[in-house]
């Protein structure tokens, strides 16, 4: 009996140690030996380990812009410092490479293939690991766009499956009242393509868009105060009408944003006074669509500021930028104190970098004086453009739906550079022939 005591207490110890090593070392780890693998792939260790390193690292993008890299864990040294080089760039940037970053979900990132309309990868750049996504048999042309990308999480935060969404076509219904979005879904648990319609009592304003957990809220086209949201993995055909909880509160000094924190969609606002910047903060509740008021604080600081997130995984914690001074305030919400954040270099601040030229350039562009607003525009102006790209706290292999092909980043931007080469061989051939044709030589 001493002898089991000590010897499970000796493995209690073990899995104390190894929870609170980097997640590269942890994966290495599994191969020692059979027993430790067990372990290290078990349900407590996972939830060990989350309850161990509650942060993550993450970047606050716009596009394809990083604005705003917050650094997480210690035990996350052993991965780049910021989540956007995992991009590689020639996913980020259109033509280069023949690669496309399109749109990232729950730690994983949807690329499309320049050399292959039908064809695009969905992958995590941390692993390495990508799904070559099939074209859809329907559509073999890939003459649909590749439009996002929406994933399920399990009760530890860990993506358990994804879907991308491909347009086939959005159309005006009832005289412009309405619309009907078709959509073609590619499944990770069935790897197989679907068709869906997906009717609106309203047309959809434009394609950005925030994604939290199967659901894509867009804004709307003549209908200040609303949001249109769908479910991707529910059988519903219909997009969900979900009310701004200020609407119809009009004030051209409000500035307003659509963010994520804590698995909920959140609605946040400020408004500029003479000695305080006041913010009232909202939680979506997804059961009924109903807002809940979390917060409603006043802090000292005085000047022009916008909203530009919430943390991810704290819901007390909210993001301000001044257009004034160029600088990143972070808020914090229970203790009603906030602190200015800058560059690291230059402040001190070693868990935050800031791209002050591009945030700068983003935030005016996102947040136009009001005189370069018509008045229709001043009346309900939300901005749901700029997202969190968070490294996952685990390291889950993505999810691969049956027979699907899966390749390593250096097989990715292998082909991607040969297909640009043949591309760009094409293009020049092209040129040389129409050259031939113009001279009368051919």
């Amino acid at each position: 009996m001493a002898m089991e005591t000590k010897t499970h207490l000796l493995e209690v110890l073990q899995t104390e140690i190894l929870a609170r090593l980097p997640l590269k070392t942890i994966s290495r780890f599994k191969s020692v030996c059979k027993k430790w693998k067990s372990t290290i792939e078990s349900a407590y260790f996972r939830r060990l380990f989350l309850s161990l390193n509650r942060n993550s690292s993450w970047s606050l993008m716009y596009g394809r812009d990083e604005l705003i890299l917050f650094r997480g864990h210690k035990t996350r040294d052993d991965l780049p410092k910021s989540p956007a080089p995992l991009i590689p760039n020639s996913f980020r940037r259109y033509y280069i490479g023949d690669c496309d970053y399109r749109d990232s979900s729950g730690g994983l990132v949807l690329i499309t293939d320049g050399s292959d309309k039908a064809r695009c990868y969905v992958g995590s750049p941390v692993l390495q690991q990508w799904i070559k996504i099939p074209p859809p048999p329907s559509d073999p042309k890939g003459d649909s766009t590749v439009f996002g990308l929406v994933t399920r999480l399990d009760e530890d935060g860990v993506v358990s499956s994804f879907k991308v969404v491909r347009i086939a076509s959005y159309e005006a219904t009832n005289d412009s009242l309405s619309s009907d979005l078709s959509v073609l879904l590619y499944s990770s648990e069935t790897g197989v393509w679907t068709f869906k319609v997906v009717h609106s009592p309203h047309q959809i304003g434009n394609m950005s868009n925030i994604n939290l957990n199967g659901t894509i809220y867009f804004g709307c086209l003549g209908v200040p105060g609303i949001l249109l949201a769908h479910d991707f993995y529910s059988e519903s055909d219909q997009f969900r009408v979900v009310g701004l909880p200020d609407y119809p509160d009009y004030n051209k000094d409000y500035k307003r944003t659509l963010t994520t924190s804590g698995g909920s969609v959140v609605y946040v606002r400020t408004l500029a006074k003479k000695e305080e910047t006041v913010l009232k903060i909202w939680r979506l509740n997804n059961d009924d669509d109903t807002w809940e008021l979390l917060w409603e604080v006043g802090f000292p600081i005085t000047g022009n500021y916008a909203p530009m997130a919430m943390h991810p995984f704290d819901v007390a914690t909210v993001y301000l930028w001044s257009q004034q001074d160029h600088h990143l305030v972070s808020c914090n919400l229970r203790k009603g104190d906030y602190t200015v954040l800058g560059d690291a270099s230059n402040d001190g601040h070693q868990d935050c970098f800031i791209d002050k030229s591009v945030c700068k350039q983003s935030v005016d562009e996102l947040w136009r004086s009001s005189s370069d607003l018509d008045e229709e525009d001043l009346n309900f102006q939300v901005c749901i453009w700029l997202f969190q790209f968070v490294i996952p706290r685990w390291m889950e292999s993505v999810p691969r739906p049956p027979q699907a092909e899966m390749i390593d980043t250096t097989s990715l931007l292998s082909h991607a550079a040969a297909t640009h080469e043949t591309r760009m061989r094409g293009i020049e051939e092209e040129e040389y022939f129409w050259n031939e044709v113009e001279h009368g030589r051919i």
